[in-house]
Parts: C-alpha cells; structure tokens; sequence
C-alpha cells in the first residue's frame, strides 16, 4: 500500500486540534464522532485541553483503554496552540501506547465541505500581518496546494486564477472570497475533522509534527499530568 493511502480505520480515536483559538476534542468510532467537548476561550488551551478530553470519554463512557489511536492538528495556525496540542496527544499515546497521527488542520477544514460536492476546497485562516493560510485539496482529500502564507488582498485573484471553481472555507474566507461557506466545522480546524482524517492515515506516513509556516518564538507550554498515562 503505497504510503498516506487509506487503511482500515481503527475501532475508536481520541483527536485534538489546538491550531487556533478554539479549542476541541472528539471521540471517533466506525466512521461516526460519538462525542466532542470544545472551549473558546483565547490562548486558554493549557488549561482547558485535558479537560475536554475527559469530559468527551466521560460522555461516551470510554475508559483510557479503550482508545486504539491519537489524532492531533499539526497546523499551522498558533504556535503556542500547536504546541499545546501536541505536548498532551504525544503523552496520551505515550501513556497508553496508542499510535499518534498529525493531522494538517487546513486539511482537515476541507473534509467539511459535503462528499457530493466535487469541487476543490481552498481552505483558508487568518495568519496575522494582513496575511492568510491557505491551502486548496479535491474533493478526495489529495493536496493540490500546499499550505503556505499568502498576502490577504492577493488570494481573490490566486483563486480565480488558479482554483476558479474552488469552495472557499475559512473564517479567513469569509468576507473576501464569494460563495465561501460559513459552519462551525468549516470556520476553524475542529477535532471531529481531525478524528475523520486521521481515521485514514497511516501513522507511518503521518507523523506528528508540527507545520509552522513563520519562525517558531514562542516558549513550550507548561501542561498538567495527562490523566491517560497510565493503563487502567
């Protein structure tokens, strides 16, 4: 199987996303999300994230066994998120011996658009300094751009020229590009997105790090014991 090819999923995933300013966590299981827990609270993820992982096992009566596999946004977005993020997915697996996968959040964003939609989705975030994220993937999920930073004003004319019939999603999107669509899950990078992608990806192909796009300046985050780290 040639490598990032899709694979069977495994029974049940944990997946975070921590990208941007809000933060999520989602419980997956034979291609449905059981449970999810999100908080909106700005740079807040620290002390939130452990938090939201227990709440969604809580409502989905899972024990810390009964996870086969971590899935985790690897960006880009906030540097400190990011790094939230992936400080608690690598202890969860760690803790409980679980394979971890990473996730592009942009990617993830683009399996909001319906499957019946065949157009491409341009996926689109704020990056600060009047500039976006933007990366553009088909309605299969295979990347035709790349994620990268790209000045505000200049994406309505890249996206016509290049994607003229791309779906822009994104609160980057909104206001600027016609036609883009507008949801909680297509906004900004959820963790049910996170679970559904990181159902199909082969850790092997898939590894947890992280995409910046700028320079990294920010410090590691202090984070709390993970509650997962041990087996039950």
């Amino acid at each position: 199987m040639p490598p990032g090819s899709a694979i069977a999923p495994p029974v049940r995933i944990l997946a975070l996303e921590t990208s941007s300013r809000v933060g999520s966590v989602a419980l997956f299981e034979d291609g449905r999300i059981v449970a999810s827990a999100v908080h909106t609270q700005p740079n807040r993820h620290a002390e939130y994230s452990l938090g939201l992982v227990e709440s969604a096992l809580s409502d989905a009566g899972w024990g810390k066994t009964s996870i086969d596999r971590v899935a985790v946004g690897i960006g880009p977005g906030s540097f400190t998120g990011i790094r939230v993020g992936m400080a608690l997915a690598q202890g969860i697996a760690l803790g409980i011996d679980v394979p971890l996968v990473g996730v592009g959040s942009l990617r993830a964003m683009a399996r909001a658009v319906p499957d019946d939609d065949p157009r491409p989705r341009a996926a689109l975030l704020d990056a600060r300094m009047e500039e976006l994220f933007l990366a553009v993937y088909g309605a299969a999920g295979a990347e035709l751009a790349a994620p990268a930073i790209v000045a505000r004003d200049q994406v309505p004319a890249l996206l016509e020229s290049a994607y003229p019939n791309a779906v822009p999603i994104g609160e980057g999107a909104l206001g600027l590009c016609p036609g883009a669509l507008e949801s909680e899950r297509t906004n900004l990078p959820h963790a049910a997105l996170t679970a559904v992608v990181g159902s199909r990806l082969a850790p092997e192909a898939a590894p947890p790090r992280p995409l910046y796009l700028r320079a990294v300046n920010a410090k590691p985050p202090i984070l709390a014991p993970s509650p997962l780290s041990a087996r039950d």
